[in-house]
């Protein structure tokens, strides 16, 4: 599983007691990363996924934390901060949304979408790039195909994925040479979130949506690849670029 040797490096991943989150932490730990993960609801599993990186040989501290609340953004790294006194690496993957209608949302859903996806990822990076304190350090936001393709009832979390890419762009520019940003938008993979998105589809678009040129669904894992390139050397190269990790889905939409 190993492919970078991350040891001596420390990781922030948001959301990471499931789904991508949970095959980032899993992938960076392997790769010799200590790592913090934060949940806002699965205490349970962002326990069982600390159990894992440790069993790996690594550390692994969980914080439970609302990205919709800045004070729990600060939180996050002052914790870290006072567990290792450093960050090199930080993950942006949480999201939370309404999958509604956008003629059906009212002012507190959307301001609920856009404070816990949008904002809270401005304030995360700005965190991020104060805890890196003028060492290299990289940043990775985690976007979606919603972001550039309509899906039903995934208007608002699309908007906040969209606008999410182009900060990326920002960031890059505005943290470099030192800080290293960009974004991976993946495509459907197995997890519970994508899963609630292809429910709400019509049949002939969820089947669509199965279609995969690689010959299977997406895996979270898929995507936690692509995050620990971005996260090592092989990658400073790169900069502010949206990396699109489908499996080739969206040739064939």
């Amino acid at each position: 599983m190993s492919t970078y040797d991350f040891r001596d490096k420390v990781a922030i991943v948001t959301g990471g007691s499931r789904g991508i989150g949970r095959a980032t932490a899993l992938r960076l730990a392997a790769c010799g990363a200590d790592v913090a993960i934060t949940y806002l609801r699965r205490q349970g599993a962002a326990e069982e996924v600390a159990r894992s990186i440790e069993e790996l040989g690594r550390k692994c501290l969980t914080v439970r934390a609302d990205l919709g609340a800045p004070d729990d953004i600060r939180r996050i790294f002052d914790t870290v901060g006072s567990r290792w006194g450093y960050l090199d690496f930080y993950v942006n993957n949480a999201a939370a949304a309404f999958f509604k209608p956008l003629a059906d949302l009212q002012p507190f859903h959307w301001d609920h979408v856009v404070g816990a996806n949008l904002t809270a990822t401005l304030l995360a990076c700005n965190e991020a790039h104060r805890a890196m304190a003028g060492d290299e350090g990289s940043i990775v936001l985690v976007s979606s195909l919603g972001s550039r393709y309509h899906l039903d009832g995934y208007g608002a979390l699309g908007a906040c994925k969209a606008a999410i890419e182009s900060l990326g762009r920002s960031l890059a520019v505005e943290l470099a040479p030192l800080v290293n940003v960009n974004v991976v938008c993946g495509g459907l993979v197995e997890t519970e979130s994508a899963e609630t998105v292809r429910k709400a589809q019509v049949p002939e678009a969820r089947e669509a949506l199965d279609r995969q040129l690689a010959g299977r669904t997406g895996r979270p894992d898929d995507l936690a690849k692509v995050i620990a390139f971005l996260c090592s050397q092989d990658a400073r190269w790169i900069r502010g670029q949206t990396i699109v990790v489908d499996g080739g889905q969206t040739l064939t939409l």
